[in-house]
């Protein structure tokens, strides 16, 4: 069902959220490339998105569910339906802290940044390789975001979803179907949050780790300039798709207002008034001319989503 000014007006009077008409979805991305959203919905807390989403699925209405939007490419025409920002979900605790572990409890819109800051002050260790990943809990989550040979599902122990229709399922890590860059959840769910088990460490340690992934990071990585993060994944770790990409001279080619970094040959950054299809066209030329030179079919990392589509 399309999103007619009733339902807009409805939308507005029964849930209790931020809504936004008609706007752009620049705003909302690291890319800051984006044309307009019929609506964007900022739910404050858990109860309201359950109320929300069980009135979009009842009528039919295509949604999207969005967190920090750090790996996210909106086309240039928008999106016809509602946008859901889980960034505004900002619960954090710490349980079961014990003297050999503790479990941090967060919700989807808590950045990945405070999540492993939390634990670095506790002597939590694991998660340092990860320190610096911009983007939400709920992002990192959904796509598995790692660095350093680490990802997030490795001190997972279990997800909170919530479907389409507003019903509320605990998942353990044991029944996540996941892989390198990949979380597979069920069909028309979301995010709303994540526990972790986290063992003691040397605090030195751990600072001195976390400092280091930082450094890698910055030194790499174009952390100036507005981007998605990686946009393809690695073929392998003997075969990261940057050094690829460098190899073939695609460093500093630009369509439009879209450049290849060139910093690192993985990101493509945005130098100001770049359009979605100008970063669509530099990734058609960087995967025809990979298979075409190495016979391999790059697989995106970034999520491109399209005009109508919604979340599965």
């Amino acid at each position: 069902m399309r999103l007619t000014p009733n339902l807009v007006e409805d939308i507005r009077r029964i849930i209790p959220a931020r809504v936004l008409i008609d706007a752009p979805l620049s705003r909302f991305t690291s890319l800051r490339i984006g044309g307009p959203a019929d609506m964007v919905v900022e739910p404050g807390d858990p109860g309201v998105l359950v109320e929300l989403l069980g009135y979009l699925g009842d009528r039919g209405v295509p949604r999207i569910i969005l967190g920090a939007g750090t790996n996210v490419l909106f086309p240039d025409s928008g999106f016809r339906g509602v946008v859901i920002r889980t960034k505004t979900l900002r619960t954090l605790a710490v349980t079961a802290n014990g003297s050999d572990h503790a479990k941090i409890i967060a919700s989807a819109g808590v950045p990945l940044l405070a999540v492993i800051g939390r634990a670095s002050r506790l002597g939590l260790k694991g998660m340092e390789p990860l320190w610096g990943i911009p983007g939400s809990l709920g992002g990192a989550l959904a796509v598995n975001a790692g660095a350093g040979g680490v990802c997030t599902a490795d001190y997972l122990e279990e997800l909170k979803l919530l479907t389409i229709r507003g019903e509320e399922r605990l998942v353990k890590k044991a029944d996540l179907d996941y892989s390198y860059r990949r979380m597979k959840l069920p069909r028309d769910s979301a995010i709303v949050e994540g526990t972790f088990r986290l063992s003691r460490g040397e605090p030195a340690k751990i600072k001195a780790d976390r400092d280091a992934a930082l450094d890698r990071r910055r030194m790499g990585q174009p952390w100036k300039e507005p981007s998605a993060g990686c946009v393809f994944k690695n073929p392998s770790p003997e075969k990261p798709a940057g050094a690829i990409i460098d190899r073939l001279g695609f460093k500093g080619a630009r369509a439009g207002g879209a450049q290849v970094s060139q910093i690192h040959a993985n990101f493509i950054i945005n130098r100001g008034n770049a359009m979605a299809s100008d970063v669509l066209e530099l990734v058609e030329k960087i995967r025809e001319r990979v298979k075409e030179a190495e016979n391999i079919e790059l697989e995106l990392e970034i999520c491109v989503i399209k005009q109508e589509s919604g979340n599965d």
